[in-house]
């Protein structure tokens, strides 16, 4: 089974986004794997299991989230938005304000040093099936390159907003990844992800996992395109940030 579980936020204020968890819930769901015998692997592992993801590389992943894997002697992949690490991003806003914080370098070694794998979610986090050919290799070329510089390699890419197309998977493959995540899981360049959001339960990760019952895993996946439907708000501000940042 080569599956990957989509986290984004981990953090116990509310958010209105839909795409967070309390750590408590996120613990719950570590705890769930560990009773079914359900191995965290990472990308490339000769085993079964599931790949445990967060897009995105917040801060909040080393505060909330990193503590309760090592707690479970579990692994995952972060995936980093390479333009903002260190940085707060210009989009995400609270209602109190407050900008959402990015991961620094020095909290992604000692994390890499434990265990956890590191890649790419691209340079600025823009739709990559809109982008010129010159843009999107620079998404996908840049970000893996400073990676390499930084970390030491960078086998895996997430599609922001899981958009990809055959344009977005070739350039991909041309710029060394193995393992890219957001697809269909027809091949090793378009693995499935099964996001995980603060309205799922023990119950719904159980059926994302197996697929089963059909019907219900059907409405799961369903529920989870309509929030991503959501996420064109966000396409939005990306592109005006980008816009303004370039001119």
């Amino acid at each position: 089974m080569v599956k990957a579980l989509q986290f984004h936020r981990i953090t116990p204020k509310f958010q209105f986004c839909g795409t967070w968890n309390r750590p408590e819930q996120f613990e719950s769901f570590l705890k769930f794997l560990r009773s079914c015998g359900i191995a965290a692997v990472l990308p490339g592992e000769e085993k079964e299991g599931v790949v445990i993801t967060f897009d995105d590389g917040e801060k909040s992943i080393y505060e909330y989230a990193f503590p309760i894997l090592r707690k479970y002697n579990m692994k995952a992949v972060v995936f980093l938005i390479v333009g903002y690490v260190g940085k707060t991003n210009i989009w995400d806003l609270s209602l109190n304000g407050e900008r959402t914080a990015h991961l620094s370098w020095n909290e992604i070694i000692e994390m890499k040093n434990y265990g956890i794998e590191f890649g790419s979610h691209t340079m600025t986090h823009r739709n990559l099936t809109r982008l010129s050919l010159s843009d999107l290799e620079y998404e996908l070329f840049e970000s893996k390159k400073i990676l390499d510089e930084k970390i030491g390699g960078c086998d895996c890419v997430s599609y922001p907003f899981n958009r990809l197309n055959e344009q977005v998977i070739r350039v991909a493959g041309e710029a060394g990844y193995k393992f890219g995540f957001g697809g269909d899981g027809g091949n090793a360049l378009a693995l499935k992800k099964e996001a995980i959001y603060i309205t799922d339960t023990v119950g719904t990760l159980r059926i994302k996992i197996f697929e089963r019952p059909i019907l219900w895993y059907g409405y799961e996946r369903l529920k989870q395109k309509v929030i991503n439907y959501f996420t064109i708000a966000t396409m939005l501000s990306q592109k005006k940030v980008y816009a303004k940042n370039r001119s």
